[in-house]
């Protein structure tokens, strides 16, 4: 089953461009084996989204702000609450994760370094909204 995260960038998360991302994550997965990294244009989208894959296995990454991703902060904020952490509410920054099938369960490594990857930019705050809850 498909499955996505929000990594809402917060303040004191620096600024971001798919553009960056893709270098960052290039970087970041520098040694994985299969490991490429591709700009894709889906249909009915305006901007191009990043498309990294091992084999076979996606996994789509892209930048996202402006008044939809504030929206959907503002019912995220109702959900979790701001836990702490930053005014969840007032954010119109995301990247947005959305990884492939994984059943056999034979990408969870890259899963989890897609995740740690997020958990190092700074400022971020991830968000599950398949388990309507934060990330730590």
């Amino acid at each position: 089953m498909t499955f996505s995260i929000y990594a809402l960038l917060g303040e004191g998360a620096p600024s971001i461009t798919n553009e960056s991302l893709a270098s960052d994550l290039t970087y970041f997965f520098r040694n994985e084996e299969g490991f490429v990294l591709q700009f894709e244009q889906l249909p009915f989208a305006k901007i191009k989204t990043l498309a990294l894959r091992w084999d076979a296995w996606l996994v789509r990454v892209s930048y996202e702000q402006g008044a939809n991703v504030a929206q959907d902060s503002a019912e995220i904020s109702k959900i979790v609450g701001d836990a702490g952490l930053c005014n969840i509410a007032d954010i119109d920054k995301r990247i947005r994760v959305v990884f492939s099938d994984d059943d056999s369960q034979e990408h969870t490594n890259q899963i989890i370094y897609v995740m740690d990857f997020l958990r190092e930019i700074p400022g971020v705050v991830i968000f599950d909204p398949q388990q309507q809850d934060l990330v730590t």
